[in-house]
């Protein structure tokens, strides 16, 4: 009789998720992972036969298997005690950080240079005044918070092959500014806080920027990224902090009105967001100053916490991700009358990044 319940106990394990999602609707977005989940797969012969169709059904069980977060946070303890130092992308480093892995080996050279080819003739043939603030990932500016054996990109070579390759763009040191601070990075999330900020704004105006201020708290939960590739149990959360700006400051997303800081984001997984709303085609910021100066800014997501800062010394801050904008750069800096352009992105994002070659158009 007990060898028949342990059994009945078995079969139900197996049973039940799988009736859970047949019966389940598809979940579609996961906050906690911040990420879009597999769909179920379409039964059809020619995704059999060529295979997709067991891959896509692989992904969908993952995906969508009932309390996968708490297996994910499972997992990572498990890996932890067995003396694993890396889950799910992600470095378990010294101090709770977790640090986005980016091992040099996945670090495309080619692509890079190609990149910064990109920028480098926008930058040209502008004929206006171009800088470039090229972020090193936490894992390039802590190696001491790595565990042993891992290693990131080199940054101080990434700089140098940077200024090789774009003559006429001033690159300021930022991987040096950055090196061995921190607290400009998140332990959660491979954003910069609002010490990174600074230090960038620093780096970026040679310390004369006209933005001066005292941060404020917005919330001392934030879970970031990192922590969702890992969902480690033993990992505190981070805080987040704002920059006060005056209340004429205004900004609009792919031509609607937003909030420069939007609040609302207190209430979501992702407090990050709460910079800009998260990512938009092209953002623009006024009214911090009034000196008739524009400067346009191609960016990825580090720039929106750091772009607030930027309405103090410019009239008008347009920023443009090339991941959502569909229009033309080179037509926008003749609409818009540009006076600067600004290039601020993660050094592996250039590394990786396919929609550079819109600059092109």
């Amino acid at each position: 009789m007990k060898y028949r319940f342990f059994t009945a106990l078995f079969v139900l394990a197996l049973i039940l998720p799988a009736l859970v999602m047949l019966l389940r609707p598809d979940r579609t977005f996961s906050e906690t992972e911040n990420r879009y989940l597999k769909a179920s797969p379409v039964l059809e012969n020619e995704a059999v036969l060529s295979g997709t169709f067991q891959t896509e059904l692989e992904d969908w069980l993952s995906d969508q298997f009932p309390g996968r977060n708490l297996w994910m946070a499972c997992n990572t303890v498990m890996k932890k005690l067995e003396g694993y130092r890396d889950v799910g992308g992600a470095w378990l480093g010294k101090d709770g950080y977790l640090l986005e892995m980016h091992r040099p080996e996945d670090f495309n050279e080619i692509k890079y240079r190609r990149n910064l080819g990109y920028l480098a003739d926008l930058a040209a043939e502008s004929g206006i005044d171009a800088k470039a603030l090229l972020i090193p990932c936490a894992a390039s500016s802590l190696p001491e918070l790595l565990p042993a054996g891992a290693s990131s990109y080199d940054a101080a070579a990434a700089l140098s092959a940077a200024r090789e390759a774009m003559p006429g763009v001033e690159i300021p040191d930022l991987p040096d500014a950055l090196r061995g601070r921190n607290d400009c990075y998140y332990r959660t999330d491979h954003h910069w806080t609002a010490a990174g900020v600074t230090a960038a704004y620093g780096c970026l105006t040679e310390g004369k920027g006209a933005y001066s201020g005292t941060t404020e708290l917005f919330c001392e939960d934030f879970y970031g990224t990192t922590y969702s590739k890992t969902l480690d149990p033993a990992v505190k959360p981070d805080r987040v902090e704002l920059f006060p700006l005056p209340e004429t400051v205004s900004a609009t997303a792919d031509g609607e009105p937003i909030p420069v800081y939007d609040r609302s984001a207190a209430d979501r997984k992702d407090k990050y967001t709460v910079f800009l709303g998260g990512n938009h085609g092209l953002v623009e910021l006024s009214g911090g100053c009034k000196n008739g100066k524009t400067l346009l800014m191609l960016k990825d997501s580090f720039a929106n916490s750091l772009a607030p800062l930027l309405t103090a010394d410019y009239e008008t801050v347009l920023l443009v991700d090339l991941r959502y904008y569909p229009g033309s750069v080179r037509q926008l800096l003749s609409d818009r009358n540009v006076d600067a352009l600004l290039f601020v992105y993660e050094m592996s994002n250039l590394a990786s990044g396919d929609d550079f070659v819109k600059l092109l158009v």
